[in-house]
């Protein structure tokens, strides 16, 4: 009997030396910091079928000054029209495509449109685990894309400004009215505003590494400051 509460003990112990060497130990998991940027495209023109709104998150391993030399993961929600031709008054929702940072970018010079950006800013996990959600819900085609979205969102179809502002969708709906453009994406930036940290504070090495020195995008400086008064 002896010898068998011997096995049972040590067999108990087995058990629990291979749970703990599976669990991921607290100390080894690297922290983590969100980031996210806001851009508007818009032409100089009012021609809504030359504007866009769209977003990067960033996932920076480390905190801090150790975070800029870190490894990235970045998701960008830039809905579009999978013909990338934006027809306002189409009747029919249609097929979407979701863009990449670069992808739209392109879209914005090949239009002349002129880009800007709000942030970028760092933000709760929530809402950079949101946005992943939500570019792969765009990607898996459930979604379609409608100009004229009122009657079809956040299930069937979506524009590019609702696609970005539905990540939060506690309070009720963004309603943007007739908004497109920079201001179109100023109202998506005050509506996700209660996410950031610190909004009085962007991370020039974000925008940096996602290669947004260089011409045509131009920082809302006036609009980030406009963004903070209105939390």
């Amino acid at each position: 009997m002896r010898f068998a509460k011997i096995i049972v003990r040590y067999s108990m112990l087995v058990t629990m030396l291979f749970v703990v060497a599976r669990a991921p130990s607290r100390a080894q998991e690297p922290d983590a910091a969100y980031y996210m940027t806001i851009f508007s495209a818009q032409a100089n023109s009012r021609d809504p079928r030359r504007t866009h709104s769209f977003a990067t998150f960033v996932k920076a391993i480390g905190t801090g000054d150790s975070a800029k030399d870190s490894p990235i993961e970045i998701h960008t929600i830039s809905w579009m029209p999978q013909s990338l031709d934006i027809v306002i008054l189409r009747r029919q929702s249609e097929p979407g495509a979701n863009l990449d940072l670069e992808s739209s970018l392109r879209w914005a010079e090949s239009r002349n449109c002129r880009v800007s950006m709000w942030g970028p800013y760092q933000i709760k996990k929530e809402l950079y685990d949101r946005a992943v959600e939500q570019e792969a819900r765009l990607n898996s085609g459930q979604v379609l894309y409608k100009a004229i979205d009122r009657r079809f969102r956040p299930g069937t179809a979506s524009n590019c400004i609702h696609a970005v502002a539905d990540l939060d969708v506690d309070n009720g709906l963004l309603q943007s009215g007739q908004g497109r453009g920079d201001a179109a994406s100023r109202q998506v930036a005050q509506h996700l505003n209660r996410w950031t940290i610190n909004p009085e504070q962007t991370h020039t090495w974000v925008a940096s590494r996602l290669g947004l020195n260089n011409p045509p995008v131009n920082r809302e400086e006036p609009e980030q400051r406009s963004l903070v008064a209105s939390k």
